[in-house]
């Protein structure tokens, strides 16, 4: 028997398969969560600004109707998208293993780890430029 799937055969055109979740494109507004008709979409928190949370997909509740990917406002390239992959298997098929059986971001960790550098330069020229400020008071004050 031949896994046919594999041999390149051309999909539908609307066909919506497995979720990618693009974590480094995601802003986090939550739009795909609030979307979803069969509520599978939970947001999960990222303890950083930029995206604030990112969603995370039960695809066992899933029912692939693309809402997500449509109320997705990030442009031109989409943080959420149903892809024309086939291939979704749960080894074995039990109810457990359904149950865990969710779509993550892609490289979530690399992708807090950057905001949380970028956060922390930019606090720190913030407080350059305080102390800028305060400095040239001085000076100021000291001149007249």
């Amino acid at each position: 028997t031949e896994i046919w799937w594999d041999k390149g055969i051309k999909r539908e055109f609307r066909h919506r398969g497995k979720h990618v979740i693009k974590a480094d494109i995601c802003i986090g507004c939550g739009m795909c969560s609030r979307s979803c008709p069969v509520n599978c979409i939970e947001m999960i928190p990222t303890g950083v600004k930029k995206p604030r949370a990112v969603p995370r997909v039960r695809a066992n509740e899933c029912m692939f109707c693309g809402f997500c990917e449509d109320a997705c406002p990030v442009k031109p390239e989409k943080a959420i998208k149903l892809t024309d992959t086939y291939a979704m298997y749960v080894e074995p098929g039990t109810r457990d293993n359904l149950t865990k059986f969710v779509f993550e971001p892609e490289n979530l960790q690399e992708v807090i780890e950057k905001a949380k550098k970028m956060e922390e330069m930019i606090e720190k020229k913030k407080q350059e430029a305080l102390k800028r400020k305060q400095e040239s008071g001085k000076q100021k004050k000291g001149d007249g």
